[in-house]
């Protein structure tokens, strides 16, 4: 209920939130894009701890944790690049642009993620398919600072960060008007519900895999 009632309200708020004068409707995109990507950072945050955590105490719960944050990362992932390129399309002319750093890291570290959850399927030994993805949990959060400051680092046709820019620290106040700025963190708000509502779905299937794993006498046998 909570899922479909947060996912409704963000719809919503998509259609009919305001939109930059100069932009179009095609900026509502930003109560899209912004949201997702800051979920797939948390996401893959996330599944670093949850990876860090089960090789220290090899607890099943947090490779459930772990492998329910990367599958809710790898659709937040998803929606950020297709919300992305048709921004892009809109304000660029183009659906992707091949020379963007972030465009392209996005992409790998979409594809980083999604080897995360192939390589869940390498073997029956769930202990051992845990241990394995676990260090690409870690490791994979190596690229969120990288493509984070890729807008900076390199030359870039993507805006830089308006919300966390030096200039909003510095004035105190975002380079947009108050009503989206204020549409925009209810969107993060209600995205970041959808999250962990379907971080409940995912540890719920996980788990059953897990209960299954370790007391194989609960099967149902068919």
């Amino acid at each position: 209920m909570i899922f479909y009632g947060s996912t409704i309200l963000w719809t919503l708020i998509v259609l009919f939130g305001p939109y930059d004068v100069t932009q179009g409707m095609s900026s509502k995109l930003l109560y899209v894009h912004v949201p997702t990507v800051w979920i797939a950072y948390l996401g893959y945050s996330l599944t670093f701890v949850y990876s860090l955590l089960y090789l220290l105490k090899r607890d099943h719960k947090y490779d459930s944790l772990a492998l329910s944050n990367a599958k809710s990362g790898v659709v937040f992932t998803i929606v950020t690049l297709v919300s992305g390129s048709a921004w892009g399309k809109a304000t660029w002319g183009t659906w992707w642009v091949w020379g963007d750093a972030r465009l392209n890291l996005t992409a790998i570290l979409l594809l980083v993620y999604m080897g995360y959850l192939v390589s869940r399927s390498f073997s029956y030994d769930l202990d051992k398919t845990a241990k394995n993805s676990s260090f690409i949990g870690i490791f994979g959060i190596i690229q969120l600072p990288i493509l984070h400051f890729s807008v900076i680092w390199w030359r870039s046709v993507h805006q830089q960060a308006s919300i966390l820019s030096q200039e909003t620290i510095s004035t105190g106040s975002a380079p947009m008007s108050s009503d989206i700025l204020t549409t925009l963190l209810i969107s993060l708000v209600l995205v970041t519900i959808v999250h962990f509502s379907l971080l409940k779905k995912f540890n719920s299937t996980s788990e059953k895999l897990w209960n299954d794993y370790l007391n194989p006498k609960n099967r149902v046998k068919i």
